[in-house]
C-alpha cells in the first residue's frame, strides 16, 4: 500500500479542473492524479533531490498511475476577483476550495508497491514538494508507513452503486498502460493545441464519488484553528549565474531587503526586520536568520533558507511565499527564488544538513569576530581574547555544550572549485558595520549537538555558518 497525506498552509486549494475555464468557477475535488504526477515531475527537475535519479522518477510513476481513493475532509469553496487594468478591465475570478489548514487530504494506492528505495525517493519528491495546484496552494506531503490506517470516502464508482447521498465527478487520471508515461505527462499545452488534442494523450477520465455535501457552503464560525507553526522557508535559487559563496553576506541581506517589501500590510515583523517598531534591534537571536548554501559543492549559493526560531506570523508567511526576484548591480542576471518548503525545524533536519545533528561541525562562511582579538600582554597589560575563545564565547551565550576540540581551517572548500579563503569573503554590511577579522574552525563536540550554528558578527546574513562533517 502506498498513502500520501498533504496539508495545505494556507487553507487553499487552487486548482482548475481540465476543459474549464478559470471564470467557470469549478474547482477540482478530489484532486487529479495527472495534476498530482505531473507536480512531482517538475519538484524531480526543480529541486533536485539528492539521491532521487529518473530511474527512481519513472518507476514512482507507474506505481502512482492506478486511481486511488481519497479522504477528503470538510471544506467549502471561495474566489477572489481580478481586473486586468491593461485589458479594458477585464475580470477574472479565481476559485478555489477552502479548508482548515490542520485538516489531512489522503491519496491511497491499496495494491500499489515499492521498493524501500523507491519509497525513499518518493518522500524526498513530497518534502520538496511546496506547493500543489497553483502557486498560491502551499502545501506539505509525507509519506504514511505501509501499515497505516487509512480512512477514505471518495473512491472509483462500481457498477450498480448506489448514489445515495453521493454524487459523481471526473477526475484525469494517466493511463497506466500508455507507454512512456513520463514524457506523457510532460506534454504541453501548446503542443496539444497544435496537434488539435482536447486530451492530453496518455490520459483517462474515471468517475468517482464524493459526499454530495463535500463542497457545501458552512455559516462562518466562532471556532478558529490554530496556524501551522512556520518557523523556516526554504528556497532554491535559479539564474543563469549563481552568486558566489563569497558573496553570501550581501546575498542574504539583499534577501532580507525582498522579503521586507513583500509585506503587503503596514504592520512592523520583528521577525522579518530583527527590530522592534521604533528600530530598537532585539536582544537574543530569536528572529530571521538568512542562511546562503551551496548543497551541490560548486562554489555558488545554490539554496537559501530563512530560519526565525519566535515563528513567522500569518502576514511574514504569504511574504514568504511571493517573494520576487533579487536583483544584482552590473550586468550580473537577476536571481529567482523558488519556494520548495516551508514548515518548521523538525521537518527539515532529516535532509537539509545544516539543521541535522552531529558531532563536529566546519565553517561554510567566515566566522567574523565580535571583539578585537590580542595575544594579551603589553603595557599596561591587555587580556587575551583569540578567535577561539570568541567561538567558545559565542558557543556557551546559545547554548551549545564546551568544544572538546577546535582547530582552524584554511578557507571554504567545495567539491568542483579550489579552496576559498575566507579574506575572500565580502564582509561588510550595506549600513558600513563590519566585524574584527575573520577565521574558520572545524568544532568537535562530545555529543551532537542540532544544529544551525551560526555564530559571530553577521550571523543573521549568512556569515559564521557550520555545517557537519560527514
Amino acid at each position: 500500500m502506498i498513502a500520501i497525506e498533504m496539508r495545505f498552509l494556507a487553507g487553499r486549494f487552487h486548482a482548475t479542473p481540465w476543459g474549464y475555464h478559470v471564470n467557470e468557477g469549478v474547482v477540482e475535488w478530489p484532486p487529479s492524479v495527472w495534476r498530482f504526477l505531473r507536480a512531482l515531475i517538475a519538484t524531480f527537475y526543480r529541486a533536485q533531490p539528492a539521491g532521487v535519479s529518473e530511474e527512481h522518477l519513472r518507476r514512482i510513476l507507474v506505481a502512482l498511475s492506478q486511481p486511488p481513493a481519497f479522504h477528503l475532509p470538510a471544506a467549502t469553496t471561495a474566489h477572489t476577483r481580478h481586473y486586468d487594468r491593461e485589458n479594458d478591465g477585464v475580470k477574472f475570478f479565481d476559485t478555489f476550495v477552502a479548508l482548515d489548514p490542520a485538516s489531512v487530504v489522503l491519496f491511497q494506492w491499496s495494491d500499489a508497491e515499492l521498493s524501500d528505495e523507491d519509497r525513499f525517493a518518493l518522500s524526498l519528491l513530497l518534502t520538496s514538494l511546496g506547493t500543489f495546484g497553483r502557486a498560491e496552494s502551499w502545501c506539505e506531503a509525507r509519506l504514511l508507513d505501509e501499515e497505516a490506517s487509512v480512512k477514505t470516502n471518495s473512491a472509483p464508482i462500481e457498477d450498480g452503486q448506489s448514489l445515495k447521498g453521493l454524487e459523481p465527478v471526473r477526475v484525469m487520471m494517466p493511463d497506466a498502460k500508455a507507454d512512456h508515461l513520463l514524457e506523457a505527462l510532460m506534454i504541453e499545452t501548446s503542443a496539444m493545441r497544435k496537434q488539435k488534442q482536447l486530451n492530453p494523450p496518455g490520459a483517462q477520465w474515471v468517475t468517482y464519488t464524493r459526499k454530495a455535501d463535500a463542497l457545501r457552503v458552512r455559516p462562518s464560525q466562532k471556532k478558529t484553528f490554530s496556524p501551522v507553526n512556520v518557523t523556516l522557508a526554504r528556497y532554491a535559487l535559479n539564474s543563469t549565474v549563481l552568486p558566489l559563496m563569497q558573496d553570501a553576506l550581501p546575498f542574504a541581506e539583499k534577501v532580507r531587503r525582498a522579503l521586507i517589501s513583500r509585506r503587503v500590510d503596514t504592520s512592523h515583523s520583528e521577525a522579518i526586520t530583527g527590530k522592534m517598531a521604533d528600530g530598537t534591534p532585539l536582544k537574543g537571536h530569536e528572529h530571521a536568520h538568512y542562511f546562503a548554501v551551496d548543497e551541490n559543492g560548486d562554489g555558488r549559493i545554490d539554496q537559501v533558507m530563512i530560519y526565525a526560531p519566535c515563528g513567522f506570523s500569518k502576514e511574514d508567511t504569504e511574504a514568504l511565499g511571493a517573494m520576487k526576484p533579487i536583483t544584482r548591480r552590473g550586468n550580473r542576471p537577476d536571481v529567482r527564488m523558488v519556494l520548495t518548503g516551508l514548515g518548521n525545524l523538525e521537518q527539515f533536519q532529516s535532509h537539509v544538513p545544516i539543521f541535522a545533528k552531529a558531532h563536529r561541525w566546519r565553517s561554510v562562511t567566515p566566522f567574523s569576530l565580535p571583539r578585537f582579538a590580542n595575544r594579551g600582554g603589553g603595557k599596561p597589560p591587555r587580556p587575551r581574547d583569540l578567535p577561539e575563545a570568541q567561538l567558545q564565547r559565542e558557543l556557551t551565550a546559545r547554548g551549545f555544550p564546551q568544544a572538546i576540540r577546535i582547530t582552524r581551517t584554511e578557507g571554504y572548500e567545495s567539491r568542483q572549485r579550489p579552496l576559498v579563503r575566507w579574506l575572500d569573503f565580502q564582509t561588510r554590511r550595506f549600513k558600513g558595520d563590519e566585524g574584527y577579522g575573520l577565521a574558520g574552525f572545524e568544532i568537535e563536540f562530545a555529543e551532537a549537538v542540532q544544529g544551525p550554528l551560526a555564530l559571530g558578527f553577521a550571523c543573521h546574513f549568512g556569515l559564521g555558518l557550520f555545517a557537519p562533517v560527514a
